[in-house]
């Protein structure tokens, strides 16, 4: 089982429109998802035929509409509903030009409510994965969920930014996934080259984090693992619709990759065909467009 956790989830309200500032936007077309980086991941996950639960918590009426198109979706999911009230967030995202979002801030977490997801932990598994991913609304709650997790062996793995991650590095998650800018921006670095966010990898690792997986965008991603070995791989080129989710394919493909064959190379390759089929599409990628964009995907292994 892939376990996703998501602390402050979204309805996403997502327009195609050009933005002009100061005049009435009309939308060209419209829909509306269940949002949030983990849910991203596990829904994806469950799209390539993995087992998932996505976990976190849910508010008011938002919330309930969050859990209903989850369930319309058929993906598994234990959203808790937070004892202060309130509603949870909605995002607006446009995918005219520019690409630009609006996010919620969602409501505030007690520390009940913090304490019931850890309880959900209980059911966690040696051979499962455990995704914790999003902006952190809590970095002790963070650290708390890894420093739980760390006794029964799983892997973990930790998408997000800023200190957050650097506090949670000391937990040794399994992977870690920044992308580029933010490899740099942790460093305090302005436009990274490929060889230098190589070497802020290693500096990761130094810090905690077993695997390091760097997204570069259109130029693909590179994968640095705890022995040391460096995997690069190309990105597909197409007609790019929507880059809201990419990065949370790319996790959903690098581990079902990596449960099916236990090859970095192998999961590499998944999490890029992931990532490149869900930025062709209008939302998430499908398994049948992962597959096919698959057979494009070239990985080698570079010496370091």
């Amino acid at each position: 089982m892939i376990y996703t956790i998501t602390t402050n989830p979204s309805l996403d309200y997502t327009v195609e429109a050009d933005l002009i500032p100061g005049q009435v936007n009309r939308t060209r077309s419209e829909a509306i998802y269940p949002g949030g980086k983990g849910i991203n991941v596990s829904i994806m996950l469950q799209r390539l035929g993995m087992e998932t639960r996505a976990l976190g918590f849910a508010a008011g009426h938002i919330g309930q509409a969050i859990r209903d198109l989850l369930d319309d979706l058929g993906c598994p999911h234990q959203l808790l509903e937070l004892s202060g009230g309130g509603q949870s967030r909605i995002n607006v995202k446009f995918t005219g030009r520019p690409e630009t979002a609006v996010n919620g801030l969602g409501p505030d977490l007690q520390q009940e409510d913090m304490n019931h997801l850890l309880e959900l932990l209980d059911v966690v598994h040696r051979e499962d994965s455990v995704v914790l991913s999003g902006w952190a609304q809590s970095i002790p709650l963070y650290i708390s969920i890894l420093q739980r997790l760390a006794s029964t062996g799983c892997a973990t793995v930790l998408d997000c930014s800023g200190e957050a991650l650097w506090q949670c590095l000391g937990c040794r998650p399994f992977l870690i996934k920044p992308n580029l800018n933010e490899l740099g921006s942790l460093f305090g670095v302005e436009d990274l080259e490929y060889a230098e966010g190589v070497e802020l990898a290693h500096q990761l690792q130094h810090e905690g984090a077993r695997n390091v997986l760097v997204s570069l965008g259109a130029d693909g991603a590179f994968l640095l693992t705890e022995d040391q070995r460096l995997f690069s791989a190309n990105a597909v080129p197409g007609t790019v619709r929507n880059t809201v989710g990419a990065g949370d394919a790319l996790i959903a493909g690098f581990l079902t990759g990596f449960h099916e064959s236990s090859d970095f190379a192998e999961a590499l390759r998944l999490g890029i065909a992931a990532g490149c089929a869900t930025a062709f599409d209008e939302w998430l990628g499908s398994r049948e467009s992962t597959y096919a964009v698959r057979e494009y995907i070239r990985v080698e292994e570079v010496t370091v």
